[in-house]
């Protein structure tokens, strides 16, 4: 199994990435959106390594982010997980060369993230834990589409160097 530093380091890239975004994301706002910094290198992390992989950093990060924010303790543990899942679809060897799967993967991966964690909000709206309204289709529009644009423009950036990551050859 071929594993490199970023499998080894990613629990505490994790951890510090969820402070980052939970504290000075503000600052690398464009336009009003803040890049999603956990669920970046979830996503990378999964399409690096497998869905078994990223799932288990999607629970750290998702924790990381739920304890230093004030969202539901478990809500981003499970929307990070099912976004894991999704970007594990595009780990197979050679794909993440196409430079069409990374950017499928944190594209789909951020709506999948945001839908998921907009659900467990509506639940929880529902079951009376929080008195606001959260109007879905103008969420999904206003901050989940350009978050979902800016977290791809990212990946774009960030393709040379997943590009020379090694990858684990599991499935």
């Amino acid at each position: 199994m071929n594993r490199g530093i970023l499998y080894y380091l990613m629990v505490p890239l994790l951890l510090l990435a969820s402070l980052i975004q939970s504290t000075a994301a503000a600052r690398l706002q464009l336009f009003g959106v803040k890049p999603d910094l956990v669920l970046i290198l979830v996503l990378v992390g999964s399409l690096l390594y497998g869905s078994r992989s990223g799932i288990l950093w999607a629970f750290v990060g998702g924790l990381g982010l739920d304890i230093f924010s004030s969202g539901p303790l478990g809500a981003s543990c499970l929307a990070l997980m099912a976004a894991a899942l999704v970007a594990g679809l595009g780990h197979r060897p050679l794909f993440r060369f196409n430079i069409l799967v990374p950017l499928s993967a944190v594209a789909l991966g951020t709506i999948v993230y945001a839908t998921v964690y907009l659900g467990i909000l509506a639940v929880l709206n529902t079951a009376g834990w929080f008195a606001r309204e959260l109007p879905f289709l103008e969420t999904m529009r206003n901050i989940v589409l350009p978050a979902t644009l800016y977290n791809t423009a990212i990946m774009l950036l960030f393709l040379p160097l997943l590009n020379r990551m090694p990858e684990s050859q599991d499935i």
